[in-house]
Formats: structure tokens, C-alpha cells, sequence
């Protein structure tokens, strides 16, 4: 590859990174944490520069663009603690994977100083109007609800793709997600009007089952280009006796924190920390299915942002943590119908980042005859928008490659991930179908016959 010092790549359908030692297995769970917001000065001297955070870096290992973690972190930090300014331009080729944070035998908070060091870098020197317009997915999907069928018909356009790489910097070589022809919010409300025209009981307007108060949070991948996960979100919750309420929330500004635009990361956070407080002081639990999203609520905010999640970041977790809480409990004794199917799973980088292991792969154990092989091979390269930048798209697709070649070596054709980025990345680089676990659930349930 031109202009990249390729190292070699590890053996695909190797372990690429250690594991937590929660991954995978009984008893891994995917639920919010606390994460404080301050200065890193003490984090600092922990650092004891053994390099692994360099040696595991998905980046690092395809490119010479970026300086690495520790050169960009602890090393730079310190000069940031007199000089703001002390930030390195290959800081804009950080993905915020967060593998060096969870190889770090010290616990210094990598990730977190390279993110900071990219939002110093950009309020420095600015961002491009292309990173500003890729922040705002929600904008985005809200716009193309106005004609999904004529902007999915331009985004495969090759003649507009190309405009678009020359003049604006967006990447030809890989397509732009399709639009769904109804958001989920649009479906959200159908499906529950088809409940109550059908005569089925729903419990109440909010969403309240047997005392317990769910909420989902769908994120925007969910809400506008692949709303049948929502919806198969609702038909498993109420297999298991669970009726969900949905609120319509905007961006929760990942993508703003991975361009380094911590102001506009912020106003989304304030906006969705506005909708979703009342809820968590209620008591209602917030189940998602976008581990990126998780993430970003459960510990960005405060790490980063200095967002309040009224205290409660326990209160969220993802779909598999919550069903798993339920089957313990006695309440998810429902037999899926088997699926014969023999897929591939791909553990997206955040919900790595986040200690909890693999719980949809505990609960897809359940499905008779259906057999998901962990690839375990790192970062699927994609990271968001990343991908979609004309100079960062062949560092994204040279990371994607131990995924490619994992597929191939183990004669896989069909995927599930729970992250939708991912998901696009993997059918890009492999021509795969790719499903989120919910989907093979609800499947199996209602071929069995326990739809909601």
C-alpha cells in the first residue's frame, strides 16, 4: 500500500489483543460504570513506557501517520500540562479504538489524553467541513426520511461518489450506509398502533410491566438505516413479558468526540441527558443495542465531557446484559425454535473497551443448532465515520483486513456484530450478510412461535 509501512498481520482467527478476563463466558455482563472527569497528571507517572499500547495499536500496526498512543498520550501530556499546544498533527489518525487502554498493564487512560489531545488539536486549527457535516448522523437520517429511495438512488452513484471524494474529502471506495424507507420512530409507532388495534393489552403509555420500566435506546444506525433491529428489540422484550417505551433522542455525540469537537459532542449530550434524566430518576432501565452508544453514555460523558448522568450509570446497559438479568431472575424461559445456520462474530471495539465480555454470545447459546464462531480478530478498522475519509479509508480497510482474511480462512459467509459501523465494514470488505444478534433472536422466537 502506498505511502504505509504494513507490518505483518497475526494469524487470522488468532487472538489479537488480551482479552479481558471477563470476555465471553457465563457471567459477562455489558452495564455502565463510573468514569470521573479531571485532570490525567497522576495517571501520567503510572505509565512505565513498555510500548504495548504501541505494539497492539490497530493503527499503528498499518501506518507510520500516527505517531501511536504513548507518543500522542503520556509522552505529549506532559508538555500539554504547561503548553496546550504540544499536540502532534497524526493525532487526527486516532480511531479511539481504545485497545491501548485495554492492554495497558497500569491502568493510565491512553485513549482518553489521545482524545482530549485531538479536541486541543482541532480547536487549535479547525475541522473540516466534512468531519463537521459526518458528526451529525442524526441530521443526516433526518433529512433522508424526506426521500430514503432518491438518496440511497445518489449514494451509489459512481459519478457523484467521485465528485464527492474531490470536493468534499468523503471516500468513493466505500458506500455510504443505506437509508431505511421508515425511521424507527415512524415503525415504533405503527407496530404499537397494530398492538392496540389488535387488542393487545400494552400494559400502560409507559412502557410498564409488571412494576419493572424499560426504556430502549435505539442510537441512530437503529432510528434511520436499520430500524428492523428496533423492532425485533420490541418483539423479544415482549416474548420475555417486557413492553419497552421509545423515545426519540438525538446524536449521542460520538461521532462530534471522534472528530475532536468537544463542543458539539457536548450540546448533544446535554440535549440527550435532558430526555433521559427524568427517565433514570424514575427508575426505568435503559437497555441499547449500539455498544458505541453505551459506551459513550455510560462513561464518555463523564470521562470527557463532564456530563452528569444523574448518577445512574448503572441504570443503562445493553439488550443481552438486560435478558440475561431477566433469565436469572426465571423471567426468560421461552425455547427459541433451532436455526441452522453457522455464522461468524465479530466483538466491536467499544464493547471490548468495556470489560464486559460478549453477552449476546451467552444468550444466541440458547438457539438450537445455531453455531457462532468468535473471529477474534481486533478492529474491524471502520471506527465510525473514520472509514469514510478520503485519507483515512486506506488505513481503515488495511486494519479490516485480519477480519477479511479470518472470514475466508474459516469459509464464513454470513456475520453478527452488534455494532452497525462494524457491520458495514465487514459486508464492505467481504460481500457477507451480516445481522445484530436481536435479529437471529426474534427470529428464533417467533419461528417457535413467541412473538409478542
Amino acid at each position: 500500500m502506498s505511502g504505509m509501512d504494513k507490518r505483518d498481520y497475526p494469524e487470522p482467527g488468532a487472538e489479537s489483543i488480551a482479552r479481558p478476563a471477563s470476555a465471553g463466558g457465563a457471567g459477562a455482563t455489558c452495564a455502565g460504570g463510573s468514569a470521573a472527569q479531571g485532570s490525567h497528571a497522576y495517571d501520567l507517572d503510572n505509565c512505565i513506557k513498555c510500548t504495548i499500547c504501541l505494539a497492539h495499536c490497530p493503527v499503528s500496526r498499518v501506518t507510520d501517520k500516527f505517531a501511536g498512543p504513548k507518543q500522542n498520550g503520556p509522552d505529549l501530556e506532559r508538555f500539554r500540562l504547561l503548553e496546550p499546544a504540544a499536540v502532534h498533527p497524526s493525532i487526527v489518525y486516532c480511531t479511539g479504538c481504545r485497545t491501548c487502554e485495554v492492554v495497558c498493564p497500569s491502568g493510565v487512560p491512553v485513549a482518553a489524553m489521545n482524545s482530549r489531545a485531538k479536541a486541543q488539536y482541532v480547536a487549535r486549527y479547525g475541522a473540516p467541513l466534512r468531519d463537521r457535516l459526518l458528526a451529525t448522523p442524526d441530521v443526516a437520517g433526518r433529512l433522508a426520511t424526506l426521500a430514503p429511495g432518491l438518496i440511497n438512488r445518489l449514494g451509489r452513484s459512481n459519478w457523484l461518489r467521485a465528485a464527492g471524494e474531490k470536493l468534499a474529502g468523503v471516500s468513493a471506495a466505500l458506500p455510504l450506509p443505506r437509508y431505511a424507507d421508515r425511521s424507527f420512530p415512524v415503525l415504533y409507532r405503527m407496530w404499537r398502533r397494530e398492538r392496540q388495534g389488535a387488542g393487545v393489552n400494552s400494559r400502560s403509555s409507559h412502557g410498564v410491566t409488571g412494576g419493572e420500566k424499560v426504556l430502549y435506546y435505539p442510537g441512530c444506525y437503529v432510528n434511520y438505516n436499520q430500524p428492523q433491529i428496533g423492532l425485533a428489540v420490541l418483539d423479544v422484550l415482549v416474548a420475555s413479558g417486557v413492553e419497552a417505551r421509545v423515545e426519540e433522542f438525538p446524536c449521542c455525540g460520538l461521532p462530534a468526540i471522534s472528530a475532536g469537537l468537544y463542543d458539539a459532542a457536548r450540546h448533544k449530550g446535554e440535549e440527550t441527558l435532558r430526555l433521559l434524566k427524568p427517565y433514570l430518576e424514575e427508575g426505568y432501565r435503559v437497555v441499547t443495542t449500539c455498544p458505541s452508544c453505551l459506551f459513550t453514555l455510560s462513561q464518555k460523558y463523564g470521562e470527557l465531557l463532564g456530563l452528569d448522568l444523574a448518577g445512574r450509570p448503572e441504570q443503562i446497559t445493553d439488550i443481552f446484559t438486560y435478558l440475561l438479568e431477566l433469565k436469572e431472575q426465571g423471567r426468560f424461559s421461552l425455547n427459541p425454535a433451532p436455526l441452522p445456520l453457522r455464522l461468524a462474530y465479530h466483538q466491536p471495539c467499544h464493547q471490548r473497551a468495556m470489560g464486559c465480555g460478549s453477552p449476546s454470545l451467552d444468550v444466541l447459546a440458547l438457539i438450537p443448532e445455531l453455531q457462532v464462531v468468535d473471529l477474534a480478530a481486533g478492529c474491524c478498522g471502520l471506527a465510525g465515520t473514520y472509514g469514510f475519509k478520503r485519507e483515512k479509508y486506506p488505513v481503515s480497510r488495511a486494519i479490516g483486513e485480519n477480519v477479511r482474511q479470518a472470514m475466508e480462512q474459516l469459509a464464513l459467509s454470513e456475520a453478527v456484530t452488534e455494532c452497525g459501523m462494524c457491520a458495514l465494514q465487514i459486508g464492505h470488505l467481504t460481500g457477507a450478510r451480516v445481522y445484530h444478534p436481536v435479529e437471529l433472536l426474534s427470529r428464533a422466537f417467533a419461528q417457535a412461535g413467541q412473538k409478542g
